[in-house]
This record gives C-alpha cells, structure tokens and sequence, in this order.
C-alpha cells in the first residue's frame, strides 16, 4: 500500500508540475475557501471553543444582583460585602469597578487613560501571573494604602516604551502619584478590560452604600459546587438582606453566570453566522474544483483506458486520481494559511474590533490541525465524482477515442456538472441575501432619528480629579469659568456641558409617585442625565411643553448641592434626607416619560421623587437613544448639571460646542481654553456627532463588511465556476456548432443556444438559492434592523443581481461560440 502511495504522490507531483495554470488556478481557488475557513477558525477557536487562559476557568463566576426591572445588574459595596462573608460556596469572591477615566501624565502631556479599581486578590482569584513584576498584596486595598499600579501590556508598550525597568517607575493619575508594581502578559484582555488596574478601597465605607449599584464582582466556586448550587446560595443571602434592609434591598436578588457565558454570549451567534457563511465559501470552492476536475479527466480517458488495460483495479485507479485531487488541496490549504494569517492580523489591527478577546487570536496549532483536516477532506470532496467519473470506462471506445478535447461526456456526467453549477449559485445568492439584509440595517442605522439634529458639534470628555476639584464650589468653578470662556472663543455659537452623551449610556434609579401602584411604573428605570442650560438648542432635542433651563435653575440647585454636600460631611447617615422636602429640582423629561408616568395628561407641574428628593417637572423634550440605534425609547430625566456635582471623587464631564463652521474648526480652541484654565487635565476622545453614531455601529458595520466579502467571493466562484462550465460546453460542441453554421444557422442563433443554457442554470441555482435563503431567514433576525428577514426588495434585487451575473460569466463563452468558423469546426476532431 505504502509503495503504491509513493508511486501516485511522484506521479501526482509530475502531473501537477507539467501543468502549472492549471495548478495554480486550483490552488488559489482553494487557498481562497480554506484560508477564510481558517481566519475565522481561529476567532472561534479563541472564542468560542478554547477555555478561558484562566486557574480552573469553569470556577469562576460573573456576580450580579437583581432588581424589579428585567436584567442583571451592578452591585453594591455593602451587600457585596454581605454576599463574601456569609457564603458557604465561594472558595473567594473580588470586586472591582466599572473603567473610568483618569488624567494619566508619565513625565509629560496629561492623556486619558483607562483604569479599573480591583481588590487585591482579583488577579490571585483569576489565576493571573504578571510578566514582570507583581500584582497587588493583601493591605493594598485598604485605607492609608501604598498607591500602585499594575499595567496592561498595550499601555506598557505605548506609554513606556516596553522598557523593562517601567516596574518601579511613578505614573500620575488626576496629580497623584502611583508606582508601577507589574505589567500584565499580553494575552490579558479581560474581565476588567483597561490601561491600568489600581487598588480600590475595600472597605464597607470606600465601596459605597446599599442601594447605589456600581461595582462588578467575580467569584471562584469552591471543588465539586455547581453553578445552580452557587447561585442558590446568593439568592439566599439576598433574601435575608432584602428582609434586613427593606429600603434598599426590596425586591434585590443575585444572579450568577459562568465567566466565560459572560463574555461570549453577545458575539457567540455572530460568529457562528459568519463561520457558516465561510463554510459555504468553501463548499462553492469544492464544487468549482470539482467541474474543473472532471472537465480535465474527459481528456485523460485514454489514459485511464490503458492503466486499467495493463491490470489497474477501479479501485487502484481511483485511488491515483484522490491523490492528484488530495495534494492539489494541500498545496491550496499551504497558500491559505498565508491568506489566514494575513487576514486575521489585519482584522487585529482594527482599532475597535468587535470580539471577545479573552483568548489571543492567532494562528495556532489548533488552526494549523483544523487547516490540515480541511484541507485532506476538501480534497477528498472535490476529488470523489472527477475520480469515480474518470475510472467509469469502455476500454473499447476510450482506446479509440485518443483523449481528445472533444471526448463525450455521459449523461449523468453532464447532470452532475450543472447540479454541481446550480448549487454554487445557491449557495452564493443565499450569502448575498445575508450581505445584502445587513448593508439594509446598517443603513437603516444611519438613518434612525437618534433624537438629535446636532449639526456643527464637536464633543469632547475631561476628567475633574477628585484631588483638585474636591467640593462643589472647585467644580462647579471650573465648569462654569470654562462654558464662559468657549462662548467668548471665536467660532464658537455656543458651549454647554452634559454628564452623558447619545448613544453611550449612563446612570438610572427608579421613581415614585404618590398615587401610583402600578407595576409598569414601580418597575420602570428611569435614565439621568446632567446638564447646563441651551443643551437641548446646542444638540438639537426639540423642547415640546413647558421650559427650558435657566441661570436661576442652576443657581438653586447649586445650593441645594451645596447643603446635601455639608449633610454628608456632617455624618449624616443619608445625605438625600438631609434635604428640606419642600425643596424641589427644576427638571425636564422626555416624550417617553411623560407618556409612562402621566398618560393622558399634562406632565410639566407634576412631581416625583427619588429617595427623600422631589423633582417638579418643568418641560417635555423629544426622546433620545441613550445606549444604541436598536433600542426604543426609554424613560430620561434631565437635572441641571449642578445636581450632578458636588459630592467627593472624579467626575467626568462632556463638553459640547457648537461652532458656527466646521465642527473641527473649533478644536483648537477647546484645547486652549481647557489647557489656560488646567494644563493637567487631558482633552479626550473629541469627535462629532455623526463619529458617535458610527461608533455605535460598529458591530453591524464588521458583520456586514465581513458578510458582504464573503458573499462577493462566493459570487465570483460562482461566475468562475458557470463561466468554466459554458467554455467547457463549447469546446465539447464546437464540431456541433459547424455543422449548425454550415447548414444556416447564424452567430445570433449560437449565441442564444449558448446563453440559453447557462441561464437555465442561472435560473435554478437562484430559485434554489431564494428558497435556501427564505429557509435560513430566522438566523439573521436578531441582527436586523428595520428590515424582515424575507425582505422581498434585497430578495428581488439579489436574484435580479445574480441573474446578470451568471449571464456575464456567460456571455464570453457564447461569444466565442458564436466566431467559430465553419470550416475550421468541421476539422476540429
């Protein structure tokens, strides 16, 4: 067997090597199909198949509490604290905060920098190592802790230049001082995704109080506990918290999910869907090598004829032409890793790709096993019919026939040529169908009515570090000196300042008022947002009832601020309760609201309470999309932003300027004001409005780039391959189409029996393609907008488009049909 193997590899080699066009046009044929195959193995590998590089990674557990509305949320520090002391499952749990963003300076020019607060034992927990140095100690999450800093290995490269002694060295994070302890491997990305980690106060003072849910936790499950068992015992200790603390706690419960659930389960269906469409790819690959093979073995009957004359077995015979086909496919899957390892770098080098990056994508050696295993079925699949068709002889007539290019070609050879045609098209129609419904939601993304005409906007964030800007007079003193000195600034209509953005989300609470029992309500989280007067003009959110803020809104309740803050300094066990009731905050709501809260009536006068605080509603604006384009309106509040300030600790602010030009023009100037008032704050993130919405679109602009690329390479196979088979028909029916001439028939007449043919393909393979596509609708349904899975227009356009398509590839063929020359034909065998 084994000599007989070497044999057919040496004869293979020689086959192949005194027929290089065709080798090559096989060979990147293929590379095409198994190299996209292997680009998106290795994201399914890394995520969706590798555990996470973490000690015992199916112990950990993503911690979350509960509320009366639906979903899961962050939790708060006390009942945290509760949940580590009293579980008897937990082998430890960790908390860490939300990213925030800091003014970073290492020895120059303040910029943003991403950091995460962390126990000291969340990395102990996790299972991770830092490459060089160390991670946080027991005590450094305490108060009069020694301030540290571990660094991801992106910040390490880009702000330390990879040098190793950056362990030791200070960092300036919002003025203070912060010594680096240890850098992270390169392959960490998450949980707790940021530029730097540091130690946050663990105590039951530092983490906040119940009722105020901002932190995220992990937990490691103790040996032989299951995750139902782990989540039980929460739901348990939530329970008697809920009795213990019935203010804070009503209706609070715990819910735990498996860490790597948490990270994949947003882009697990994604990338399923797009590993299928490569997968298609592959199999019009297949089909198109294959109708290329057998066109190729008509010619070598002859030869096939004389082996099995000298005594080859059919089953020999079959067995040198799966060689030939096998070793065609490893050369392709050769050329394909290539391919893979350049398209998955250059899906790396985008700058906000939308994957879980738990595990480093790459080419590994599970890629490099799985390109293998392709590539040796891939050959075996496309090879099976050309070898099955190739050693069906008559050793008679194929003796005689001298493997001309004219030989015949069975009945059944012919059926499954065109079946193997009809089904390219299929399958390529039903990846364009896919391409073309998420090129309609992306553009019914840009389309959507965000809520705001802000035209001529620029936005930028700053960072008041709580160590400058400790009280409400300091920050409150900033933001209005820098608002006067934009409008001053020329260029400048106007400048205002927010707590959140459209589209990027924010902070919500519920709301009650007296009178009102209904659940829809009592259950209803309600967004806050913080701003200065004219925000509402500057972004363009219609005022529909009532007013807008003023001078005077801000200025009492920048006394109220004032006084919650002196309440709290005061020891005052609620800040909130600290307040006069008669004590009221001017307040706007949107349309959605009013519409949940007050239907059928008037909401400006009305009045709701948040803890011990009222908030009178003082006008009615449009709705805004707070967290993306597919989500409906929800409830908002808008305070004036100086409700939002006042209390300790860093705040982050939005500056809006609109300008009367270009929004880019007023840049500079931003940069200066900002920088004349603090030269140690960092200017980040400066974009338009039009920029934050394409931010918001990036997974759908990703999912249909791809999608969209790997339909047009599957359309072109399929051109490839009807255009492959039509020359092949021709050259089969050039004796055919001389006599037709010679007797009458002209070019026009060809021309259509050649175009007749391929369009009846055309035909088929788009009927089959619209059913397979009409079949598979409900896959694509959850990553829509605006538009049905069976949307007759993308439906019609498509089959429309692949038609044309098919008759192109066609036409050339047909053309060369239509030439022949009638005495030539006659001799041509």
């Amino acid at each position: 067997m084994w000599q007989g193997l070497a044999q057919d590899l040496r004869y293979a080699f020689r086959r192949l090597a005194n027929n290089p066009g065709f080798t090559f046009l096989v060979a990147i044929i293929l590379a095409l199909g198994i190299g996209a195959n292997s680009a998106m193995f290795s994201v399914v590998d890394a995520v969706l198949l590798r555990p996470l590089p973490f000690h015992d990674p199916d112990q950990l557990l993503q911690l979350n509490e509960t509320e009366s509305a639906e979903g899961h949320f962050p939790l708060t520090g006390l009942d945290f604290l509760d949940w580590r002391a009293q579980n008897q499952t937990f082998a430890d749990m960790s908390v860490y905060s939300h990213p925030r963003s800091y003014n970073a300076s290492v020895g120059g020019e303040p910029e943003r920098a991403s950091v995460v607060e962390t126990q000291a034992n969340f990395f102990s927990i996790l299972g991770v190592q830092p490459m060089r140095g160390r991670a946080f100690v027991d005590g450094e999450d305490q108060p009069g802790h020694t301030r540290v800093a571990v660094l991801s290995y992106e910040y390490w490269q880009t702000r330390f230049g990879g040098l190793a002694d950056a362990v030791g060295k200070s960092i300036q994070l919002d003025g203070a001082a912060y010594q680096v302890v240890g850098i992270l491997p390169a392959w960490y990305h998450a949980p707790g995704q940021a530029d730097l980690w540091i130690p946050i106060d663990a105590t039951g003072k530092g983490l906040g109080p119940r009722g105020e849910h901002h932190l995220r936790a992990i937990g490691r499950m103790k040996p032989g506990v299951s995750v139902a068992q782990a989540e039980a015992d929460l739901k348990a200790i939530a329970a008697r918290l809920e009795k213990q603390f019935p203010d804070s706690n009503e209706k609070v419960g715990a819910a735990v999910t498996p860490l790597r659930e948490n990270f994949v389960a947003y882009s697990r269906e994604a990338i399923w869907i797009l590993f299928g469409a490569v997968g298609m790819v592959l199999l019009i690959a297949c089909a198109n090598v294959a109708n290329l093979l057998m066109a190729r073995s008509s010619g070598r009957k002859r030869e096939v004829a004389l082996r099995a004359a000298m005594g080859a077995s059919r089953g020999r015979l079959v067995q040198q032409l799966l060689t030939e086909s096998v070793l065609l496919s490893l050369v392709g899957g050769a050329i394909g890793i290539v391919m893979a390892y350049g398209t998955v770098q250059l899906l790396l080098s985008a700058e906000s790709l939308p994957i879980p990056r738990a595990n480093p994508i790459g080419i590994s050696w599970t890629v490099l096993l799985f390109t293998l295993g392709v590539s040796l079925a891939v050959g075996i699949l496309f090879g099976l019919a050309p070898a099955f068709q190739a050693s069906r002889i008559s050793l008679n007539d194929d003796l005689k026939s001298g493997g001309s290019a004219g030989a015949t070609v069975s009945g059944r050879g012919r059926l499954l040529r065109d079946a193997l045609v009809v089904g390219e098209i299929a399958l390529s129609l039903t990846l364009l169908v896919g391409a073309g419904l998420l090129l309609r939601t992306f553009a019914n993304l840009r389309k959507a009515d965000v809520g705001v005409r802000a035209e001529s906007v620029l936005a930028a964030t700053l960072i008041l570090p709580a160590e400058r800007y400790a009280n409400f007079d300091q920050q409150w003193g900033f933001c209005s000196r820098l608002v006067q000195s934009l409008e001053r600034s020329p260029g400048v209509r106007s400048a205002v300042l927010t707590s959140e953005l459209p589209l990027e989300g924010g902070n919500n609470g519920y709301i009650t008022i007296e009178g009102q029992t209904a659940q829809s309500t009592q259950n209803t989280l309600v967004e806050w947002t913080y701003v200065t007067p004219s925000y509402f003009r500057a972004m363009g959110i219609p005022l529909v009832e009532g007013r807008d803020f003023n001078e005077a809104d801000l200025a009492s309740t920048g006394e109220s601020s004032r006084k919650r803050a002196l309440s709290a300094g005061s020891g005052a066990t609620d800040a909130a309760n600290a307040l006069k009731p008669t004590y009221e905050i001017a307040t706007l709501i949107t349309q959605t609201m009013a519409r949940r809260f007050w239907p059928n009536e008037t909401a400006v006068g009305r009045v709701f309470r948040q803890d011990a605080v009222s908030f009178r509603v003082i006008g009615v604006v449009g709705d805004v999309k707070i967290w993306s384009l597919r989500q409906k309106p929800i409830p908002q509040a808008y305070f004036p932003l100086t409700w939002g300030i006042g209390d300790p600790g860093a705040h982050q602010i939005h500056v809006v300027v609109q300008s009367a030009g270009a929004p880019n023009e007023v840049a500079s100037a931003l940069r200066t004001q900002v920088r004349g008032l603090d030269s140690g704050l960092a200017l980040v993130r400066m974009r338009t409005i039009d920029q934050i919405i394409s931010e918001s679109m990036t997974d759908t602009s990703y999912q249909a780039v791809l999608l969209g690329a790997f339909a047009g390479l599957a359309m072109l196979l399929a051109a490839l391959g009807i255009y492959g088979v039509m020359s092949y028909v021709v050259s089969q029916r050039t004796n055919e189409f001389g006599i037709r001439m010679a007797l009458g028939a002209g070019p026009p007449t060809v021309l259509r029996m050649v175009v007749g043919q391929g369009a009846r393909l055309a035909m088929l393979g788009s009927m089959a393609g619209v059913a397979a596509a009409l079949a598979l609708a409900g896959v694509l349904r959850r990553m829509l907008f605006g538009v049905e899975p069976a949307d007759p227009v993308t439906l019609g356009f498509v089959f429309v488009l692949t038609i044309a398509i098919c008759l192109a590839a066609c036409s050339i063929p047909a053309r060369r049909a239509a030439r022949v020359d009638p005495i030539v034909a006659l001799r041509y065998e």
